[in-house]
């Protein structure tokens, strides 16, 4: 675990700092004066901070509002907030644009359109819709792990409203949670690409990896590229000073040391009517942020031309005929085979840092990983063309090196989790029992971890699918990815094509979601085999 580590993120770091430090030691001060740097570092900040204010409160309240057992529609409304996992952002920007924008949906249909949306409060907003999942399943994860159902039945019982239940017992207890989701969120926002490419660079808006992305890959001058390496590390600075001291702090706090209970009485609202607002609330919600985007991007790519009612009698395939090309089918499978090949190799490091964590001196492997999360990736795909790209340059294989860097966290906090709630004692016993390592292995450890290691796999294969920020930097002629050939086709400005291409890759990411989604819920539901029935064979 070391030595890979080692080659895929410590090493790239160092190679970074020494180029930085060789080539730009002697004009530093030409390169931090630069025109829009100063500008574009102010703007990453103030977006990171502004997507954490909405996020995280959104993100708790989503998750208490759809702990409520009587909720109507409560698996609907939870699907539907994880959705935006499984949007592509940068599809999810483009949707916005296709929906509220001028030209877009709501202009088309009612005259009604949001001028300011390619901008910084556009961006904000998609930034913080798409950072919302993240903020609800880390609320979500501390409720269940730190709610006190007794205590919020008997404040309740002594007179306390909701509000004050809520105040002061159920914030209290998420803070750790809050103080980790509002920590994910500020690094991820300061590292997010695509959704400020798609939605502020054409109005000017730059922030620090939309100006590393353009000194890469469209300017020759030499101070770009250190200008380039200079924010990246500047990036690697804020991730490694916020959260590789918050992960020691709130790791173990985060870590569930008791089985959360289930109190019906807690949780139910006690009335209906209440739970048809929050129902009524969260579902306008999902509809004005993803429902009606998708709508749109699915009108667009429908209508033959940017302008006209997106109305039946205009709809063709036109727009669906012209990107179904040879080299976007090579793409795309180029795309599903580096998804297919990371996702595998990732849940097997997943599961051994999983274990390795639990030694003495394993802890820092973990924390280690989840620097590599946080990491933009910009970071890391600077760092790996400056290691290896003499070598990998413009292949697919230092695309597939880019994945394993920034998607271990996804294969093991999963993992790590579940072996938390293994029983210590079965896999001795069935030892005792004459059970052979690897039987023992087989039935006691690898059935009960079955479900995360699927939804490990699954996470990981579908971000990788859809990944764009470090494929756009690392690809070259014949490596590029399919999220880069629509990146590239709204760039080049084809409305049409570029809506089609984002509806086949929210499909092919939506279709084997619900699948493994049905297949984890199945393993969920699969009795487990009893200390009598293993095999000891």
């Amino acid at each position: 675990m070391g030595v890979a580590a080692l080659l895929v993120v410590v090493l790239p770091l160092v190679k970074m700092i020494r180029t930085a430090w060789l080539e730009g030691s002697g004009n530093l001060g030409d390169v931090v004066s630069r025109p829009g740097l100063g500008a574009a570092v102010t703007h990453s900040i103030l977006l990171a901070i502004a997507v954490t204010a909405l996020a995280v409160p959104g993100g708790a309240l989503l998750a208490i509002a759809l702990r409520r057992s009587d909720l109507p529609g409560r698996r609907l409304l939870l699907l539907g907030v994880l959705l935006p996992v499984l949007v592509p952002d940068f599809v999810l920007g483009y949707s916005w644009l296709r929906a509220y924008g001028g030209a877009g949906f709501t202009d088309d249909l009612l005259g009604v359109a949001w001028d300011g949306i390619q901008g910084p409060l556009g961006v904000t907003v998609v930034v913080a819709v798409n950072a919302v999942p993240l903020a609800y399943v880390v609320a979500a994860v501390g409720l269940a792990a730190r709610a006190e159902p007794s205590l919020e039945r008997a404040a309740r019982a002594a007179g306390a409203g909701p509000v004050t239940v809520l105040r002061t017992i159920t914030v209290p207890l998420l803070g750790p949670a809050l103080a980790a989701a509002s920590i994910l969120v500020f690094v991820l926002t300061l590292g997010t690409f695509a959704i400020p490419q798609v939605m502020g660079a054409p109005t000017g808006f730059a922030t620090v990896t939309t100006r590393i992305y353009a000194n890469l890959s469209r300017s020759s001058d030499p101070a770009a590229f250190i200008e380039a390496i200079l924010l990246a590390l500047l990036l690697v600075v804020i991730a490694v000073v916020v959260v590789a001291p918050a992960d020691q702090l709130l790791g173990p706090r985060l870590r569930a040391t008791r089985t959360a209970a289930t109190d019906p009485a807690a949780t139910a609202g006690g009335t209906r009517k209440p739970g048809r607002w929050i129902t009524a609330t969260i579902s306008g919600y999902l509809l004005l942020t993803v429902g009606l985007p998708l709508v749109a991007l699915v009108a667009t790519a429908l209508t033959q031309a940017v302008g006209l009612s997106p109305t039946p009698s205009n709809w063709t395939l036109d727009n669906f005929r012209a990107v179904i090309t040879v080299r976007n089918q090579e793409a795309l499978g180029r795309s599903a085979l580096l998804a297919l090949a990371a996702a595998s190799i990732l849940v097997v490091l997943g599961g051994c840092v999983a274990a390795l964590e639990r030694t003495r001196f394993g802890r820092s492997t973990g924390t280690l990983v989840m620097l590599t999360f946080v990491l933009p990736g910009s970071t890391l795909a600077v760092g790996l063309l400056i290691t290896y790209g003499r070598w990998l340059g413009d292949t697919a294989l230092i695309i597939l090196l880019a994945y394993l860097a920034k998607l271990w966290a996804f294969a093991h906090r999963p993992i790590s989790g579940a072996v938390d709630r293994l029983p210590p004692d079965e896999l001795s016993a069935s030892r005792v029992s004459g059970a052979s390592p690897l039987v023992a292995l087989r039935t006691v450890v690898l059935r009960p971890l079955a479900p995360a290691l699927v939804a490990a796999w699954l996470v990981c294969f579908l971000t990788a699918l859809h990944e764009v920020t470090m494929s756009s930097l690392l690809y070259g002629p014949g490596s590029e990815t399919f999220a880069v050939v629509v990146l590239n086709s709204a760039e080049l400005g084809q409305v049409g094509r570029t809506s089609a291409l984002s509806v086949l890759l929210t499909l092919l990411i939506l279709a084997p979601a619900g699948l493994c989604w049905w297949a984890v819920r199945r393993l969920d539901l699969r009795p487990a085999p009893s200390s009598e029935s293993v095999d000891v064979d």
